[in-house]
């Protein structure tokens, strides 16, 4: 390798880690908001208090909307914890996707850690893809439960969301199979020579 090569080869790596660590960070600071907000929205469903959310705010689940306040509070509980669950799926995708960064930021491109990272955030939203389709129907009749039962719904929606996040985590499940078999190729051939 030529000296002039190697120094391009040097920029290219130096920008690698540096965008690597930007993005680590900015990830991070994202995690830990979506962490904090969703914490504070959860607390103000189960007890409106105007910190975030007037009592006569209004929940939306597919196409139904209610007034918080008109909501009897199991069923408040039962929407928290779908809000719950929604969360702590796509805070372990976001996580991964940080650890992702933190493995470029070290030069772990081909490290089984890092491709378990990249499968990980497949899996994982994949599986908030699922949740997010199964959840409206769940949190519709959980929402409409009190209500007399002509008034009472089941409601099916699909939107774009569920369609990317669940085309993404293919793509990142596929990404992470051919680089771990990358990885093999090339350790076969370097103990072939």
């Amino acid at each position: 390798m030529s000296d002039l090569e190697w120094a391009e080869r040097e920029k290219r790596l130096t920008r690698i880690r540096r965008l690597s660590a930007f993005m680590k960070w900015t990830v991070t600071v994202i995690l830990v908001l979506m962490v904090l907000l969703g914490g504070l929205i959860l607390v103000e469903i189960a007890m409106p208090n105007d910190l975030l959310i007037s009592p006569d705010e209004t929940i939306d689940i597919a196409d139904i909307e209610r007034r918080i306040d008109e909501i009897p509070y199991v069923q408040r509980m039962g929407v928290a914890v779908l809000i719950c669950i929604a969360i702590t799926l796509l805070a372990l995708s976001v996580w991964n996707i940080r650890q992702v960064f933190k493995r470029f930021q070290m030069m772990e491109f081909f490290s089984p850690k890092t491709l378990a990272n990249v499968i990980s955030i497949g899996v994982w939203l994949i599986v908030f893809a699922i949740f997010d389709l199964i959840s409206d129907p769940i949190g519709s009749i959980i929402l409409t439960y009190d209500l007399p039962p002509g008034e009472r719904s089941l409601e099916i929606s699909l939107d774009g969301a569920e369609i990317f996040c669940l085309i993404l985590g293919a793509l990142m499940l596929l990404f992470g199979w051919i680089l771990r078999e990358a990885a093999l190729i090339a350790d076969e051939n370097r103990q072939f020579v």
